[in-house]
Parts: C-alpha cells; structure tokens; sequence
C-alpha cells in the first residue's frame, strides 16, 4: 500500500515524529491516521514515564556530584591574610566557613581588627586566580563616597532652588527658621 506524503506529513504534525517513523506506523494501520497517533502515543507514554523516573534519578545523582564537587573546590580554594607580604593565615575556604558557623561574632571581630591593622586579605582559586578583597572594599568605599557627594551637592542645588523662593530668618537661640510665603 502506498502512503501519501500529505498523510506522512499530517502524522508528523501531530505527533512530532520522524518521517521513517510516520510511514512505518502509516503502513502497519493502512493508512488510518487515528490508528498511528494512537499506537505513537501508547509507545512514547511509556517512554516519557521511564525517562521521568531516569531523569529524577539522575538529578538526585548529579545534585550529590555537584555537591562533592564544591566541596572539593572549598578544599583547593584557599583564604589568605597577608601583613607585610609575610603570609599570616592560609586556610581552605571550608574551614573559614565551619569556623565562622561555629566562632561567628568572635571571628568577625578578629578579621575587623586584621583589616584595620593593614592586613590584606586574599581568596586565591583552585586554577591560580586571585581575588583581592581589599581592592573590592577600597572600591566600595569610593563608590559610596561619591554617592554620598553627588547626593550633597544635589541636595545643595534643590535648597538654592528652594532658597528662592523662601524667605530665611535665624534667630537668636541658634535655630533656623524658614517661613514659606
């Protein structure tokens, strides 16, 4: 029996198989479309539930690799304090963490007082990579200094606007009055 390729095509739409497929499933129903969409859903059904459950599977496989695998980058990835260019602390980046679980306020107390007293500190990566978190804090600190002036200077033009049109008035007793008229 021969298929057409309108009904190949048709099937195809519909069930987004391939064009092998279609004519196989065509040609054992006689060209009965309903029959092959039918017998095409029976089959991929079952399929779509095995690779649900593989799939499940699987992500609660990768999850626990995933999670072996930062925990040995934890291990190569080390935290730095320098003073001087002498090395003071070199740990993992896991122990920092158990350590400030457990010391929590005592350990941000100590890294507060290391930064004041000019230490560097220093997140060195498994490939080499380095990131310096004292060049991150000095950054911050600059941005946020020239937040702070930018909003002082546009605070200063809005009160020269509104000093226009308001009348100022300081009385003895060190108070500032302003009378809006």
């Amino acid at each position: 029996m021969s298929i057409s390729m309108e009904l190949i095509d048709e099937l195809r739409r519909r069930t987004n198989c391939s064009y092998e497929e279609a004519k196989i499933l065509l040609e054992k129903h006689n060209g009965d479309l309903l029959e092959a969409i039918v017998e095409f859903e029976r089959k991929n059904s079952s399929r779509a539930g095995n690779k649900a459950r593989q799939k499940w599977n699987d992500s609660e496989a990768s999850l626990g690799s995933r999670i072996r695998y930062y925990i040995a980058q934890g291990f190569k990835t080390r935290f730095i304090i320098e003073k001087s260019g002498d090395t003071i602390i070199n740990i993992s980046v896991n122990l920092l963490i158990l350590a400030a679980i457990i010391f929590n306020w005592f350990l941000l107390g100590v890294l507060v007082v290391a930064f004041v007293l000019g230490c560097r500190f220093r997140i060195r990566k498994a490939k080499g990579d380095v990131i310096d978190l004292n060049k991150m804090v000095d950054n911050f600190g600059s941005k946020m200094k020239e937040v702070t002036t930018d909003s002082k200077e546009w605070s200063k033009t809005v009160n020269e606007k509104e000093s226009g049109s308001m009348n100022s008035n300081n009385d003895s007793d060190g108070y500032n009055e302003i009378i809006i008229e």
